[in-house]
Order: structure tokens, then sequence, then C-alpha cells
């Protein structure tokens, strides 16, 4: 995916209807996110937020679930430089890099991404989610955003995404499930909203038989 495209959305202005609509969200989301997560033990535990963008929403976690630390991971500047005037005396470090170049030695108790995954099809698709699992702890979990099939979701994209030269191309429930099974990772969890507009998926890291 072109930096250039994600820098040009971070640079727009946004209208107030547009920051309504998604304040509305992310209050709704937070409450799915929340409740995917009540049965995950964070406290004093690490995240790791991939694609973080303003890395909101595991901030959240953060505040909600007693974690530790944040480590937000973007390539894209501007995202990251919007994480550093947010997190306020959170233990929150900013990495700059793409997704399937990220290497690290730490593993994390929650690995996150939200409306990341998308961007990645065909013989990458696989690959994206499989490095989501591998900076999961053994026993660790994954929690994994994304657009589903619905008509809406494919609208929001065209009127949204695809002017910008953003492209990205929405899962199935069924798809999902399989990609986390492939990756390693046991589905402990999904939800969805506006009738599969939004899919969650949480999954647990399992250690790989024989």
């Amino acid at each position: 995916m072109p930096a250039e495209a994600w820098k040009a959305m971070w640079a727009r202005p946004s209208n107030a209807l547009w920051l309504r609509l998604c304040a509305w969200g992310n209050v709704i989301g937070d409450r799915v996110t929340f409740g995917l997560l009540k049965g995950v033990d964070l406290s004093g535990g690490t995240i790791l937020d991939l694609g973080c963008g303003h890395a909101r929403t595991t901030m959240a976690i953060m505040h909600r679930f007693g974690a530790r630390s944040l480590t937000g991971v973007d390539f894209c500047e501007e995202a990251l430089e919007s994480v550093k005037r947010r997190r306020g005396d959170l233990a929150v470090r900013t990495i700059h890099s793409d997704l399937m170049s990220l290497d690290l030695d730490e593993r994390f108790d929650l690995v996150f991404s939200a409306y990341v995954a998308e961007h990645f099809w065909g013989d990458l698709r696989l690959p994206a989610i499989q490095q989501h699992a591998r900076f999961a702890k053994e026993g660790g979990h994954v929690l994994i955003i994304v657009p589903g099939p619905s008509f809406l979701s494919r609208a929001v994209n065209a009127a949204c995404n695809t002017p910008s030269g953003i492209n990205q191309v929405n899962f199935t429930r069924v798809e999902i499930n399989n990609l986390f099974t492939r990756a390693g990772l046991r589905v402990v969890g999904t939800r969805n909203l506006l009738f599969g507009s939004t899919l969650y998926t949480l999954g647990r890291k399992v250690k790989p038989s024989g």
C-alpha cells in the first residue's frame, strides 16, 4: 500500500459530520472490543498495535484492563506523531515500520490491529495474519478487526478509500477464522457490527502440535 496515500489521508482536514460518525463508531466499537476481551487477563500485560494509527483503541484497552505497556507500529510517521501527542503518561512507545518487515525480539500478551489486514490479499493475506501470531506470546491473544462483506462496508470503501488510492479486499467470517487457524491461533470469540459490516475476531496462540 503506497505510504503517500496514507500521508494524504492524515493531512486531509476532517469535517464535523465525519468526526461525529467516527466518535459514535468508536463508542460502539469499544463496547464490542471490551466484551471480547472480558475473559482475557491483561493486568500488567503488554500490547502490540500493528498499523496503530492514533492507537486510540489500544490506549482505551490499557485504561480498561490495566495493561503495563503499549507498542504502536505504523509506516506513517504522521500517525506515530499523533500517538506521541495523545499518550499522556501512559507507557507507550512507537516504531516506524510496515507490518511485513517488522522484526522484534519481544513477544506480547495481546497483538491488535484494526482495519489493517484487509489491505493485504492474495498470497500476502496469510503471511499478514501469521505476522500477528508471530509476535504473540504462547498462550497470548490476537484481536483483529476488519471490514466484512456487507453492502455498507463496500460502500464506505468505495466512497472513502478508493478515491484516495487505498485498496482493500474485505473479509468473510469463514475466511478470517480459517486464516487464524492456519496461523496457529485458536478462535475464542467473534463479534460483528451492523450486520457484518465489521468483524471482530479474537484468537489465542496455541502450541504447535507434535
